[in-house]
C-alpha cells in the first residue's frame, strides 16, 4: 500500500481475509504512516481524537445518505422503506430529535428492565447449555458456542423483553441481521438493499399488529413501555416505535452476540488469563472491560461534518464523513500501555467500546449483565474448555465477530 491511505484502500484491506482476521495490524500501519508524516485520509485512530469526535455535538450522526450512496439512483428510489426506517433509528438522528427519542427510550429501558433481564438470562443460558451438552453427547465432536449459545441467546432475551411472540422471533432476528449487513457491508449492493427493504415491509406488518395489541392491552414488556413513554406530552411516533424496536433487536442481538463470542474467544486464546479468571472469579468485571477493549464488537463509528472545518488535524468539507476507528483507539499505546496484551487486571484507560457522548450505548448495562451471566456459566460448566480451531470472521467493517466458535469441552 502507498504511504497515503484513502477510504477505498482501507475498506479493501479490512475486508480481505487477512484484514478480517487481524484488523489491528492494519490500524498499526495507519498509525506508523501518520507518525511518518503520511496523510491518513479521513480516519481518526488515536484514542484522544476518536473520543473527541464521539463527544463532539456538532458532528452529525445522520449517515443514512452515506450508507445508501453506493446505490445507483434507480435502486435507491426502490428502497424508500429501508431509508425511512434507518432515518428513525435513534443512532442515526441528530439534535434535537436524538435527545427527544433517547429520552423516551430511556424511560422504557430502565434499570428495572435490566434487572428483569438477569433472571431471564440465567434461565436461557442454562437451557441453551443443556442443549449443547445433549448435542455433544450424541456425536462427541466439537461444539459451536457461537451457533448454539451466543447467537440465539441475546435475540431470545431481547425478543422476550420486547414481548415479540415466540413464533415471530426468528423472523425478527433475520430482519435485524439485514440492517446489520446494510450498515456494515462497506459497499451496499442493490440486491442487499432490496432484500432489506422487503424485510422492513414485513417487519412493519408484524409491528403494526403488536403495537395495536399493546395499545389495547398494555403489558409489562418493553414495547408496552415504549408506547407509554411520554416527555412533556411527547411520545414516540409509530415509525419511531417500529424502527427502534428493530434497532433494539439489532443492537441487542448482533452486537451482543459478537461481544459474547469475542470475549469467550479471547479468553480461550489467552490461557494464562483464563486460568487467572478461574482462580480469581472476582476479576470477572475486569475481564469484561478488557475484552471490550481488546476485541470489541464495534470497530468503527462514522460521523458527518456539519460544516467546512478542521477537526483533530483533519480538514473536512461540509457533508464529508470522517471515520472514528474505535478498534484502533482501544489499542492506542499512548492510552493503554502494551495495548496488544490482553490483561484482565488492566487498570489504565477507559475503553470506547460503548462509544462516548450523546450516543453512548443505550444498552450498556444490559450488555454487561449478559457478560456477567454467560461467561461464568460457560467456564463453570466446562473446566477443560479449549478452542477446536481458529475462527473465520464476519465480512463487515463496523461490526466484529466470528462466524463460528468451535470448542472442545
Amino acid at each position: 500500500m502507498s504511504a497515503s491511505w484513502s477510504v477505498g484502500q482501507v475498506v479493501r484491506r479490512l475486508l480481505e481475509p487477512e484484514g478480517l482476521a487481524d484488523p489491528y495490524s492494519i490500524y498499526r500501519e495507519i498509525r506508523a504512516a501518520a507518525e511518518a508524516g503520511a496523510p491518513t485520509g479521513r480516519f481518526l485512530f488515536r484514542y484522544d481524537d476518536v473520543r473527541a469526535a464521539l463527544q463532539d455535538p456538532a458532528l452529525s450522526s445522520d449517515r443514512v445518505a452515506a450508507i445508501l450512496r453506493p446505490l445507483p439512483e434507480e435502486a435507491r428510489a426502490e428502497v424508500g422503506l429501508l431509508e425511512r426506517t434507518l432515518r428513525d433509528i435513534v443512532v442515526f438522528t441528530d439534535q434535537p430529535d436524538h435527545r427527544r427519542v433517547r429520552r423516551l427510550l430511556t424511560q422504557a429501558f430502565t434499570p428495572r428492565t435490566v434487572e428483569a433481564a438477569r433472571s431471564l438470562l440465567e434461565q436461557v443460558t442454562e437451557r441453551l447449555l443443556d442443549a449443547v451438552d445433549r448435542s455433544a453427547a450424541s456425536d462427541g465432536g466439537a461444539v459451536d458456542l457461537h451457533r448454539d449459545l451466543t447467537y440465539p441467546l441475546p435475540a431470545m432475551v431481547v425478543a422476550a423483553l420486547l414481548g415479540i411472540p415466540e413464533q415471530s422471533r426468528a423472523a425478527f432476528q433475520a430482519w435485524a441481521l439485514d440492517i446489520v449487513l446494510v450498515v456494515g457491508s462497506g459497499t451496499l449492493t442493490p440486491e442487499l438493499a432490496a432484500r432489506a427493504d422487503e424485510s422492513m415491509a414485513r417487519m412493519r406488518e408484524l409491528m403494526a399488529e403488536l403495537v395495536g395489541q399493546r395499545r389495547r392491552e398494555p403489558g409489562s414488556d418493553l414495547l408496552s413501555a415504549m408506547i407509554a413513554a411520554t416527555d412533556d406530552g411527547d411520545r414516540l411516533s409509530v415509525d419511531e416505535l417500529y424502527a427502534n424496536a428493530l434497532f433494539l433487536m439489532t443492537a441487542g442481538h448482533e452486537t451482543a452476540t459478537n461481544m459474547l463470542s469475542n470475549a469467550l474467544l479471547t479468553l480461550l486464546r489467552h490461557p494464562d488469563q483464563l486460568k487467572l479468571l478461574r482462580a480469581e472469579p472476582e476479576l470477572l468485571d475486569g475481564a469484561i472491560e478488557e475484552s471490550l477493549r481488546f476485541e470489541g464488537p464495534v470497530q468503527i463509528a462514522a460521523r458527518i461534518a456539519d460544516r467546512d472545518r478542521e477537526l483533530r488535524g483533519l480538514e473536512l468539507r461540509a457533508g464529508q464523513p470522517l471515520i472514528a476507528m474505535i478498534g484502533a483507539a482501544n489499542r492506542d499505546p499512548d492510552t493503554f500501555p502494551d495495548p496488544d496484551r490482553f490483561d484482565i487486571t488492566r487498570r489504565d484507560g477507559t475503553h470506547l467500546g460503548f462509544a462516548q457522548g450523546a450516543h453512548y450505548c443505550l444498552g450498556a448495562a444490559l450488555a454487561r449483565a449478559e457478560m456477567r451471566v454467560v461467561l461464568p456459566a460457560v467456564l463453570d460448566r466446562y473446566p477443560a474448555l479449549r478452542l477446536a480451531e481458529e475462527p473465520s470472521w464476519q465480512p463487515t467493517l463496523d461490526f466484529r465477530g466470528p462466524e463460528r466458535l468451535l470448542v472442545h469441552r
